[in-house]
């Protein structure tokens, strides 16, 4: 099994124990042993065979007996019988905003309700407003969550939920009395993907912060409503999609912002080492304040905050547990600086994953130049699909032969930007590329990507991918694993051996910045600069408006630690023409 079915596995777990009632640190064990087999290098099942578990951080004794059940035999009794013992209804049910764990055992035992369809008629018979916590109130707000529940309930890519989460802060900005507010949570840390969206406030009138929230025209239910805190779902349109999402925001005095905007920022993990790191210390850190009996650390934003822990600042992105405390730790006092200088979008020169109307993009070769010359790039590669690929129009080496004069024409008549010679090749089923290499040395560069034959065994695909990255006419691999996010899993890949593949070959890997794709993720683009592979942030664009996509791989390349040097397309042209012997 891969570690992304092992984590999966082991997370499920932590949410199974929940609604069996266990306690949560039994529930969070089994989370965090989720986050330590993804952030393993490796292979899974040679580590697991070789017995070399012993001494990862959270896995102990008893998880590491389940993940070497599960990779050596593929499954884990443990893990059927409690999924067998939880009706899958009550775990949708978790997903009615304001209904949690200890309600829905408490439904499902005094009602016997195990699916939403139950539940619904339930409440429309007033069943739920007669049981004990229960009323009225709760069981029009539990029908109106199952209404909203096929819009609400699923989590959000971040191109959809970000445009919303920007546009609250914006409104909330400009609220009276309203002194600071910034996202928090998963869409401050650029998570793929966001399940709704937090944003925290500063003022000392945050009743009428409240009111003006609760209000705005995008809100179309409130979930809730306090003086400090209120939840909302909102709805607006992004790109045409009608997108509808949980909204929280929280309002603090401006003393307390700080505290309360690295808590609301999480990750949750990250927030678990820095209290301890305050215990330490001798200190209690949590959304209010950083303190002790005898006295409280004045902190006028988060760098205060890191630096009274004797840290230097950890971008958002970073907190994820994932070692960057020790990373940013002091030595006697004193700064080591060891954090990095994370990739900036401002630091992206060109890109190399782009379609035209030649293959099955939108917007023709001079269209495609030209509006990457207006987001200021020096540079554009064309790459679009190979022949075998039907459905998109794919290119015949005659075509190419045509595109490649017309680009010629264009780098002589446009200014300020220079059209690069790409190719997308299909991966053929055994590894061999769709154009031979007398056309495949025409290219500037090539990009290698696999677009059928999605289900073929995890060894099979792995072998048909090393092949084609240590061929020595392939430039770059394209969006790794396939996957389309909240769509489609990727194929199964041990990913693993494909860098290490890419790394012995010298060939670089994409971080496809598509927002259905994110493609390396961030896990892996840590592995991948470990290995020392250049990554390639390209935006996949098959339409003009897509070009700036880009931007949503740097998201991804800061979660994985990405500096500007660890990206090939921060070069210069000078530079990348030299790189490519063009």
């Amino acid at each position: 099994m891969t570690k992304e079915e092992v984590a999966s596995i082991l997370d499920e777990i932590g949410t199974l124990l929940e609604f069996r009632g266990e306690n949560s640190f039994r529930c969070n064990a089994y989370r965090k042993g989720a986050q330590a087999v993804l952030q393993i290098q490796g292979n899974l099942d040679q580590i697991v065979r070789q017995d070399k578990l012993h001494g990862v951080e959270n896995i102990g004794d008893t998880l590491r007996e389940k993940i070497t059940t599960l990779v050596t035999s593929g499954r884990l009794p443990f893990y059927e019988e409690l999924r067998a013992s939880i009706p899958e209804g009550l775990i949708l049910m978790s997903r009615i905003p304001g209904l949690g764990p200890k309600k829905i055992i408490a439904l499902n035992k005094d009602l016997g309700v195990n699916t939403l369809d139950e539940l619904k008629k339930a409440c429309e018979q007033g069943q739920v407003a007669g049981l004990k916590g229960f009323g009225d109130k709760t069981q029009k707000k539990i029908l109106e969550g199952i209404q909203f529940l096929g819009e609400v309930g699923n989590r959000v890519r971040i191109d959809q939920a970000l445009p919303i989460g920007l546009a609250l802060l914006q409104q909330i900005r400009q609220m009276p009395g309203v002194v600071r507010a910034e996202l928090g949570g998963s869409l401050r840390r650029r998570r793929e993907t966001a399940k709704d969206i937090d944003i925290l406030a500063s003022s000392d009138v945050p009743g009428t912060i409240m009111q003006a929230f609760v209000t705005l025209p995008s809100v179309k239910q409130v979930i809730a409503r306090g003086e400090t805190k209120s939840s909302v779902v909102v709805q607006q349109f992004v790109d045409g999609d009608r997108v509808n999402l949980n909204a929280d925001l929280r309002v603090v005095n401006e003393s307390e912002f700080p505290f309360a905007l690295a808590y609301f920022t999480g990750s949750k993990a990250h927030n678990i080492r820095m209290r301890s790191r305050a215990q330490d210390r001798g200190l209690k850190l949590n959304e209010y304040e950083l303190a002790n009996d005898s006295r409280k650390v004045k902190c006028k934003d988060e760098n205060d905050l890191f630096a009274a822990l004797e840290l230097d600042y950890i971008p958002p992105e970073m907190r994820e547990d994932t070692g960057e405390i020790d990373l940013a730790t002091w030595d006697k006092g004193k700064s080591k600086h060891r954090i990095p200088k994370l990739i900036e979008s401002t630091d992206i020169r060109g890109v190399f994953h782009n379609h035209t109307t030649s293959s099955d993009g939108k917007n023709t070769l001079e269209e495609m130049a030209s509006a990457a010359k207006e987001l200021g790039l020096e540079y554009i590669g064309i790459a679009d699909h190979s022949k075998s690929l039907t459905i998109a129009n794919g290119l015949s080496p005659a075509r190419v032969a045509v595109q490649h004069k017309e680009i010629d024409k264009l780098n002589k008549k446009l200014k300020g930007i220079r059209i690069l010679k790409g190719i997308e090749v299909d991966i053929l089923e055994d590894g061999r590329l769709d154009f031979n290499d007398e056309v495949l040395a025409t290219f500037d560069y090539v990009v290698a990507s696999v677009h059928t034959l999605f289900n073929q065994p995890a060894d099979v695909m792995t072998a048909r991918i090393v092949r084609a990255v240590k061929h020595p006419l392939v430039t770059m691999l394209g969006h790794a694993t396939g996957r389309l996010l909240l769509r489609r899993e990727g194929y199964k890949v041990d990913l693993d051996k494909v860098l290490e593949a890419a790394a012995e070959a010298g060939t670089m890997i994409e971080i496809n910045s598509q927002p259905m794709r994110l493609d390396l993720d961030w896990l892996h683009c840590k592995h991948a600069k470990a290995l020392g592979i250049k990554l390639v942030i390209n935006p996949d664009a098959h339409h003009v408006s897509e070009l700036e996509y880009f931007r949503y791989g740097v998201d991804v390349a800061r979660r994985g630690w990405l500096e500007k040097g660890d990206v090939f397309n921060t070069l210069a042209l000078a530079e990348v023409c030299r790189a490519l012997e063009i």
